[in-house]
């Protein structure tokens, strides 16, 4: 097995490394230490829990779009005049996407955990992330949070064979208390990311029947043809109508570009992408006692886990293989794709930063 810009193929890296190398990427190319941070949290944190295609794999994205100055390093963030105490409105300034959305989750924490609930919906930002790390980081303080955001023309409209709407994902997380990990839903509007889709094209692998049409409208195997195609909704229009809901609560709401008015970053001279987000906090707390909340959110847990499986199938929770994968990866260290890890490490030579080595 030959050795690539420092990195033997197969070899796993600790969270720690990969915090470290991505900060150190950053930090090269003009993000302050503290942005850098929030980033590395938030991408490392994808890949330990296997939503891979949102992790480390997005940093040569982020660190083209920097270079480019289609991202600013350094933004300032801008809050708007609030109209109502519980609601802000953030303009990101074009800012690394972690880092608008962490402060903008910060924020939304901050009213919930002092008045019961807060919004905050949020312009001018950039991919994001998995949405799922700062529902996490909300429900660790005992928070639930709603986080929606759009993203660049994805999928069509029900009917329709141009891509218009973003995958645009949902995600929500609910406190467990007792210091358990949170109840975690995180989801696509599509049938499935277009993260795996641009892994696939990557990796010159096919993709599965019914993910996506080609921009004839015409099923498609071939990720290339469906990356200038579009992403099917999952479950058919429902998929469509869920999508179109985030897009309202992200893009309408807060001001951030709509449709094709989100730029795709992977486009060569496309320009800010104008994403949007919004986060809604609530307090259990609001509600009665929070140990009810949980003992009752237990007990529910319990009982579903308790209903008869289907032949060869297992009863399980949303969440359930991402805390398996994190438990997993944390003693064994997280899996990189060999070809992955010679561009990221081509990367840090451009940007002379350290490289990415096994421990």
């Amino acid at each position: 097995m030959t050795q690539e810009h420092g990195a033997p193929a197969g070899v796993r890296f600790s969270a720690t490394a990969l915090k470290t190398f991505i900060r150190g990427v950053l930090t090269a190319v003009g993000v302050p230490e503290e942005d850098a941070e929030i980033v590395a949290h938030v991408l490392t944190e994808a890949d330990l829990t296997g939503r891979q295609t949102h992790g480390i794999s997005r940093l040569p994205m982020y660190v083209a779009r920097l270079r480019q100055g289609a991202m600013n390093p350094t933004p300032e963030l801008r809050w708007e005049e609030p109209t109502f105490p519980l609601v802000r409105v953030l303009d990101g300034d074009n800012g690394l996407g972690p880092v608008v959305a962490w402060r903008a989750m910060e924020e939304a924490v901050a009213l919930s955990r002092e008045h019961g609930l807060g919004c905050v919906a949020v312009r001018h930002s950039n991919h994001a992330g998995a949405m799922s790390a700062y529902c996490e980081a909300a429900a660790v303080q005992g928070q639930i949070l709603l986080a929606l955001t759009n993203s660049p023309p994805g999928i069509p409209p029900w009917g329709g064979r141009r891509a218009f709407l973003g995958t645009n994902p949902i995600a929500v997380a609910f406190p467990r208390g007792r210091g358990a990990a949170p109840l975690v839903i995180d989801l696509a509007t599509s049938v499935v990311a277009r993260g795996h889709i641009i892994e696939a094209a990557r990796q010159g692998e096919p993709i599965p029947e019914g993910w996506a049409i080609d921009a004839e409208g015409r099923p498609t195997t071939d990720p290339q043809a469906a990356l200038k195609g579009a992403v099917l909704p999952m479950a058919g229009p429902k998929g469509y109508a869920l999508a179109l809901m985030v897009e309202v609560f992200s893009g309408v709401l807060s001001g951030a570009g709509v449709g094709p008015g989100v730029a795709n970053p992977y486009e060569a001279g496309s320009g800010p992408s104008n994403v949007g987000h919004f986060f809604w906090a609530l307090n259990p707390r609001g509600f009665g006692d929070d140990s009810v909340f949980y003992g009752t959110l237990a007990a529910l847990e319990t009982q579903l886990r308790e209903v008869p499986p289907m032949p060869g199938h297992t009863v399980r929770l949303p969440g359930d293989r991402a805390e398996t994968e994190r438990q997993t990866q944390s003693a064994q260290g997280i899996p990189l794709d060999p070809a992955l890890v010679g561009v990221l490490n081509a990367l840090a030579s451009e940007c002379h930063a350290p490289l990415l080595e096994a421990e």
